[in-house]
């Protein structure tokens, strides 16, 4: 009878040991890939266009929220382009511009700024300003730098496709993001 009960300890420390090393294994795993994915939490707008078009009443809201003011953020937006862009229509593609306009909105109705942009995407010979990567040309575009939000709370932000012929082709998404000026 002892001999069973050694062994049946022997048998349960042995699924223990097991049991604990595929425990650790498989929460060491989670962590690892979880701290290698990487976070967006500065996005401030995602848009994937449907077809590669943005209408141009199809408005970009986002949010930036600020916990800690004043503090300075660049606003830097990443924007993915086709060969066709800005037109199906060859004669278009001349004047290959990106034009929005941005408002953003303080806390507690505390006014208003806004702008328009214009960002040329190929030079004077037609090249492109960017290098292709995969089906798209891909545009990281300084919008602006050491922004003072001098309040806390929520700055909404609007951008609205100022191109002039609907809708604006070859687009396949606009990303704007906030980083910490340096």
């Amino acid at each position: 009878m002892e001999k069973s009960i050694k062994f049946a300890d022997c048998i349960l420390g042995y699924l223990y040991i097991d049991f604990m090393r595929n425990f650790f294994i498989i929460i060491s795993s989670f962590l690892f890939i979880t701290s290698c994915v990487s976070k967006n939490d500065n996005n401030v707008i995602y848009k994937e266009f449907s077809n590669n078009e943005w209408s141009r009443f199809d408005y970009l809201e986002g949010k930036i929220d600020v916990k800690n003011a004043p503090v300075k953020y660049d606003l830097v937006m990443e924007v993915l382009v086709s060969e066709i862009y800005p037109s199906s229509y060859e004669n278009h593609r001349d004047n290959c511009t990106l034009e929005f306009n941005m408002t953003i909105k303080n806390p507690n109705n505390g006014g208003a700024r806004s702008k328009n942009y214009k960002y040329t995407l190929k030079d004077k010979e037609g090249n492109w300003k960017s290098d292709k990567q995969g089906e798209y040309y891909v545009f990281k575009l300084p919008i602006i730098s050491e922004m003072t939000f001098g309040e806390e709370g929520t700055y909404d932000i609007k951008i609205e496709n100022k191109y002039s012929r609907e809708p604006l082709e070859g687009i396949k998404s606009i990303t704007l993001k906030y980083n910490n000026s340096k």
